[in-house]
């Protein structure tokens, strides 16, 4: 309902045999054993075509496990299709539902989908993603928009600690994206072809008041693991050191931002990265649907299989490497150039394997899990 132009998507997750690879690009021309990737933030539509297509990609650059932020909610048909991906690829792949925002405006909505969260985890669910209706989509019985730290949310995120599952968050966009959009506006070539991405004006918050609602949510929910996606504010990195700081139990993901964050100063990037080592998950937003590929955002050319490639190559390029003014993953998010900030080794593992394994795969929830889709055991007759 409060979906973006994205298309809904389920990701699939695959074990690629001998998954180390070398990047000849590193730094004084040395080559990177990169080890194991995990994507923690991918949408692959659940039909063959997309999951063969993913498949041969993800063998292809290293990434040997997915976690699927698109998951549905039970009782949707992206829900079916999810546990059919988990039922294929068993540990090879995790998933993060979403909320149903039907009934919003009820009494005990919140307490609905806590109960639907908990049976969501039962059936293998690692976390639950709001995506930025909150906050900027969903609205009350007034037609008011819902804030992020409206108490109906409440239950939800309560239930999820005590499932011992993390509340993924999408809160607000980049701060072009809050500017008018005209050819002025830097972030133009990708509005004019996502409009609706555009919250400038009518009655949408301001970008930092989303962030003002974000940390009073905080503050409520100090035992809940949360994970912002997109590397949270992550143009203003000051002000996300400050955020990680003062909460403990906050993770970030690197998903379609490279192009925000690697436009400061290449010190003041690679000291963030070290500093929250253990709590930054890397992440692209990879889509593929029936028909269309999507890097990281819109384009305005249709893209492909090698495109999707060097998107991987560039992710790895700007982490690995000390290249200077080269073009970030996806430049219609802003035809400007970044520097690479060239991460030691362990810090790389980190990143692109460790956290998201601890985080999410590794990770275990407060119920018994089964996959509905498992045959039942055979009974025996009994012997006469």
């Amino acid at each position: 309902m409060f979906a973006t132009t994205r298309a809904a998507a389920i990701v699939v997750c695959f074990l690629a045999v001998g998954a180390c690879r070398k990047n000849p690009a590193a730094k004084s021309g040395a080559t990177v054993d990169r080890g194991p990737v995990i994507d923690s933030h991918t949408l692959i539509a659940p039909l063959d075509g997309p999951i063969d297509a993913a498949l041969k990609l993800f063998k292809r650059v290293g990434v040997v496990k997915f976690c699927n932020k698109n998951g549905g909610y039970m009782g949707s048909r992206a829900f079916a299709a999810t546990l059919q991906v988990k039922h294929r690829l068993k540990d090879q792949f995790e998933f993060f539902v979403n909320v149903s925002w039907n009934g919003v405006t009820e009494p005990g909505w919140g307490a609905r989908e806590a109960e639907r969260l908990q049976r969501e985890v039962g059936y293998g669910a690692k976390g639950i993603k709001f995506f930025k209706a909150m906050g900027l989509g969903a609205r009350d019985a007034n037609g008011q928009l819902i804030p992020i730290d409206d108490t109906r949310f409440d239950p939800i995120i309560e239930r999820a600690a005590s499932l011992n599952v993390v509340v993924a968050i999408h809160v607000g966009d980049p701060k072009a994206f809050f500017e008018p959009p005209t050819p002025q506006n830097e972030r133009y070539d990708e509005l004019k072809l996502a409009p609706d991405w555009s919250f400038y004006g009518e009655d949408y918050p301001p970008l930092m008041e989303l962030w003002n609602q974000t940390e009073r949510l905080l503050s409520r929910h100090p035992t809940t693991t949360f994970l912002f996606i997109h590397l949270g504010l992550s143009e203003n990195l000051d002000y996300m050191e400050r955020l990680l700081d003062s909460h403990l139990n906050v993770y970030v993901d690197t998903s379609a931002r490279i192009p925000e964050f690697g436009r400061h100063p290449v010190d003041k990037v690679r000291r963030f990265f070290l500093k929250f080592q253990d709590r930054i998950l890397f992440g692209t937003d990879l889509s593929i649907g029936p028909d269309t590929w999507q890097l990281g955002s819109v384009s305005e050319t249709p893209v492909g299989f090698e495109d999707a490639v060097k998107f991987y190559q560039a992710h790895f390029r700007f982490f690995e490497t000390d290249l200077q003014n080269i073009d970030h993953p996806t430049p219609i998010q802003g035809r400007w150039k970044v520097n690479a900030i060239h991460l030691p080794i362990d810090v790389l593992h980190k990143l692109y394997y460790a956290n998201a394994e601890r985080l999410i795969f590794a990770r275990k929830v407060a119920v018994a899990v089964v996959d509905p889709l498992d045959e039942p055991p055979a009974t025996s007759t009994p012997g006469r």
